[in-house]
Protein backbone atom coordinates (compact mmCIF):
# COMPACT_ATOMS: atom_id res chain seq x y z
CA UNK A 1 0.00 0.00 0.00
CA UNK A 2 1.32 3.45 -0.87
CA UNK A 3 1.50 6.28 1.64
CA UNK A 4 -1.10 8.23 -0.32
CA UNK A 5 -3.65 5.41 -0.17
CA UNK A 6 -3.03 4.86 3.54
CA UNK A 7 -3.41 8.58 4.24
CA UNK A 8 -6.66 8.73 2.25
CA UNK A 9 -8.08 5.85 4.29
CA UNK A 10 -7.18 7.67 7.48
CA UNK A 11 -8.72 10.96 6.32
CA UNK A 12 -11.98 9.26 5.30
CA UNK A 13 -12.28 7.87 8.82
CA UNK A 14 -11.70 11.27 10.38
CA UNK A 15 -14.13 13.13 8.09
CA UNK A 16 -16.65 10.30 7.71
CA UNK A 17 -16.21 10.29 3.94
CA UNK A 18 -14.27 12.07 1.21
CA UNK A 19 -12.70 15.25 2.69
CA UNK A 20 -13.66 18.51 0.99
CA UNK A 21 -11.10 20.54 -0.93
CA UNK A 22 -10.85 23.06 1.91
CA UNK A 23 -10.34 20.44 4.63
CA UNK A 24 -7.94 21.67 7.31
CA UNK A 25 -6.24 18.26 7.64
CA UNK A 26 -4.22 17.67 4.47
CA UNK A 27 -2.31 14.69 3.10
CA UNK A 28 1.00 16.34 3.99
CA UNK A 29 -0.12 16.95 7.58
CA UNK A 30 -1.03 13.28 8.05
CA UNK A 31 2.29 12.32 6.45
CA UNK A 32 4.18 14.30 9.10
CA UNK A 33 2.55 12.15 11.81
CA UNK A 34 3.42 8.91 10.03
CA UNK A 35 7.01 8.70 11.30
CA UNK A 36 5.73 8.87 14.89
CA UNK A 37 3.11 6.21 14.18
CA UNK A 38 5.59 3.89 12.45
CA UNK A 39 8.00 4.10 15.39
CA UNK A 40 5.11 3.29 17.73
CA UNK A 41 4.16 0.28 15.60
CA UNK A 42 7.78 -0.95 15.54
CA UNK A 43 7.96 -0.71 19.33
CA UNK A 44 4.65 -2.59 19.61
CA UNK A 45 6.12 -5.32 17.38
CA UNK A 46 9.24 -5.45 19.58
CA UNK A 47 7.08 -5.96 22.69
CA UNK A 48 4.87 -8.53 20.93
CA UNK A 49 7.93 -10.59 19.98
CA UNK A 50 9.15 -10.56 23.59
CA UNK A 51 5.72 -11.69 24.79
CA UNK A 52 5.38 -14.44 22.16
CA UNK A 53 8.94 -15.71 21.74
CA UNK A 54 10.81 -14.29 24.74
CA UNK A 55 13.25 -12.48 22.43
CA UNK A 56 13.21 -8.77 21.66
CA UNK A 57 13.56 -7.93 17.97
CA UNK A 58 11.77 -6.05 15.20
CA UNK A 59 10.31 -7.99 12.27
CA UNK A 60 12.17 -7.60 8.98
CA UNK A 61 9.09 -6.01 7.40
CA UNK A 62 9.82 -2.76 9.27
CA UNK A 63 13.27 -2.28 7.75
CA UNK A 64 14.10 -0.17 4.70
CA UNK A 65 17.33 0.12 2.71
CA UNK A 66 18.75 3.55 1.88
CA UNK A 67 21.59 3.71 -0.65
CA UNK A 68 24.10 6.22 -1.99
CA UNK A 69 24.55 8.15 1.28
CA UNK A 70 27.57 10.47 1.14
CA UNK A 71 30.44 10.04 3.65
CA UNK A 72 32.57 12.92 4.96
CA UNK A 73 35.54 13.14 7.29
CA UNK A 74 34.71 14.22 10.84
CA UNK A 75 38.10 14.04 12.55
CA UNK A 76 41.16 11.81 12.76
CA UNK A 77 40.06 8.24 11.92
CA UNK A 78 36.37 9.12 12.28
CA UNK A 79 34.01 9.45 9.32
CA UNK A 80 30.37 10.44 9.40
CA UNK A 81 27.22 10.30 7.34
CA UNK A 82 23.76 11.79 7.78
CA UNK A 83 20.97 9.25 8.11
CA UNK A 84 17.68 9.84 6.26
CA UNK A 85 15.92 10.02 9.64
CA UNK A 86 16.66 9.37 13.30
CA UNK A 87 16.41 5.59 13.89
CA UNK A 88 13.64 4.26 16.10
CA UNK A 89 14.58 3.78 19.76
CA UNK A 90 14.38 -0.01 19.65
CA UNK A 91 16.67 -2.04 21.90
CA UNK A 92 20.25 -0.88 22.48
CA UNK A 93 21.05 0.05 18.89
CA UNK A 94 18.66 -2.07 16.84
CA UNK A 95 17.21 0.90 14.98
CA UNK A 96 19.93 0.25 12.40
CA UNK A 97 20.33 -3.29 11.11
CA UNK A 98 23.15 -3.09 8.57
CA UNK A 99 25.81 -0.63 7.40
CA UNK A 100 27.87 -1.36 4.30
CA UNK A 101 30.00 0.77 1.98
CA UNK A 102 30.05 0.74 -1.82
CA UNK A 103 33.07 1.79 -3.90
CA UNK A 104 33.10 3.43 -7.31
CA UNK A 105 33.07 0.02 -9.04
CA UNK A 106 29.94 -1.05 -7.17
CA UNK A 107 31.72 -3.50 -4.88
CA UNK A 108 30.08 -3.81 -1.45
CA UNK A 109 31.95 -4.32 1.81
CA UNK A 110 30.99 -6.75 4.54
CA UNK A 111 28.63 -5.30 7.18
CA UNK A 112 30.26 -3.16 9.85
CA UNK A 113 29.98 -3.85 13.58
CA UNK A 114 27.79 -1.50 15.68
CA UNK A 115 28.78 -0.13 19.09
CA UNK A 116 26.37 0.77 21.87
CA UNK A 117 26.79 3.86 24.03
CA UNK A 118 28.19 1.72 26.86
CA UNK A 119 30.70 0.02 24.55
CA UNK A 120 31.94 3.43 23.38
CA UNK A 121 33.31 4.06 26.89
CA UNK A 122 35.89 1.27 26.75
CA UNK A 123 36.46 0.08 23.17
CA UNK A 124 39.26 2.63 22.57
CA UNK A 125 41.38 0.69 25.08
CA UNK A 126 40.82 -2.60 23.28
CA UNK A 127 42.76 -4.18 20.46
CA UNK A 128 41.35 -3.57 17.02
CA UNK A 129 39.23 -6.39 15.59
CA UNK A 130 41.10 -7.74 12.52
CA UNK A 131 39.44 -6.87 9.20
CA UNK A 132 36.44 -5.31 10.95
CA UNK A 133 35.23 -1.70 11.08
CA UNK A 134 33.15 -0.32 13.95
CA UNK A 135 30.48 2.34 13.93
CA UNK A 136 27.98 4.03 16.24
CA UNK A 137 25.25 6.59 15.80
CA UNK A 138 24.10 9.62 17.76
CA UNK A 139 20.74 11.03 16.75
CA UNK A 140 20.67 11.29 12.96
CA UNK A 141 24.47 11.10 12.50
CA UNK A 142 26.33 7.82 12.04
CA UNK A 143 30.07 7.69 12.81
CA UNK A 144 32.47 5.17 11.27
CA UNK A 145 35.77 4.42 13.03
CA UNK A 146 38.41 3.71 10.43
CA UNK A 147 41.95 4.77 9.52
CA UNK A 148 41.17 4.01 5.86
CA UNK A 149 40.22 6.77 3.43
CA UNK A 150 36.47 6.44 2.95
CA UNK A 151 35.70 9.57 0.94
CA UNK A 152 35.57 7.48 -2.26
CA UNK A 153 32.72 5.37 -0.91
CA UNK A 154 29.00 5.77 -0.40
CA UNK A 155 26.98 4.03 2.30
CA UNK A 156 24.07 1.62 2.25
CA UNK A 157 22.06 1.61 5.49
CA UNK A 158 19.23 -0.74 6.49
CA UNK A 159 17.16 0.73 9.33
CA UNK A 160 13.71 0.73 10.88
CA UNK A 161 11.77 3.10 8.65
CA UNK A 162 8.44 3.40 6.88
CA UNK A 163 10.25 4.16 3.62
CA UNK A 164 10.59 7.41 1.70
CA UNK A 165 8.59 10.02 3.62
CA UNK A 166 9.16 12.61 0.87
CA UNK A 167 7.25 10.59 -1.73
CA UNK A 168 3.57 9.94 -1.05
CA UNK A 169 3.48 7.41 -3.89
CA UNK A 170 6.16 5.24 -2.26
CA UNK A 171 5.28 1.97 -0.55
CA UNK A 172 4.51 2.24 3.16
CA UNK A 173 6.98 -0.22 4.64
CA UNK A 174 4.91 -1.53 7.57
CA UNK A 175 3.21 -4.94 8.00
CA UNK A 176 -0.58 -4.60 7.52
CA UNK A 177 -1.31 -6.17 10.92
CA UNK A 178 0.19 -3.07 12.56
CA UNK A 179 -1.87 -0.55 10.58
CA UNK A 180 -4.51 -0.40 13.37
CA UNK A 181 -1.84 0.73 15.88
CA UNK A 182 -0.83 3.56 13.55
CA UNK A 183 -4.41 4.53 12.69
CA UNK A 184 -5.47 4.83 16.32
CA UNK A 185 -2.46 6.99 17.18
CA UNK A 186 -2.92 9.35 14.23
CA UNK A 187 -6.68 9.58 14.73
CA UNK A 188 -6.12 10.68 18.31
CA UNK A 189 -3.72 13.44 17.24
CA UNK A 190 -5.79 14.71 14.33
CA UNK A 191 -9.18 14.48 16.02
CA UNK A 192 -7.76 16.53 18.88
CA UNK A 193 -6.59 19.16 16.37
CA UNK A 194 -9.93 19.08 14.57
CA UNK A 195 -11.82 19.77 17.80
CA UNK A 196 -9.72 22.78 18.84
CA UNK A 197 -11.73 26.00 18.28
CA UNK A 198 -10.48 28.27 15.51
CA UNK A 199 -9.46 31.75 16.63
CA UNK A 200 -10.96 34.15 14.07
CA UNK A 201 -10.49 37.32 16.13
CA UNK A 202 -7.20 39.23 16.13
CA UNK A 203 -7.70 40.49 19.68
CA UNK A 204 -4.61 38.93 21.25
CA UNK A 205 -6.69 36.29 23.04
CA UNK A 206 -6.96 32.57 22.28
CA UNK A 207 -10.31 31.19 21.14
CA UNK A 208 -12.25 29.51 23.93
CA UNK A 209 -14.77 26.72 23.52
CA UNK A 210 -17.98 27.49 25.44
CA UNK A 211 -21.04 25.36 26.13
Amino acid sequence: MTRRVWIERCLRQIYGGQPSDDASISDNLVNTWLSDAIALAAKANYKDNIAIEGIGYVNNSFYSRFTGIAITNDSDAIWKLTLPEIPAGIGTNEGISTLQLVDSDGKITLPFIPLSENQKTFFFNMRAIPNKILYYYEGGILYILSTLLLNGYTANVVMVSGGDSTNLDSILNVPPDYYPVMVEYIKQQLMFEKQVPVDTQTDGLDAQRTT
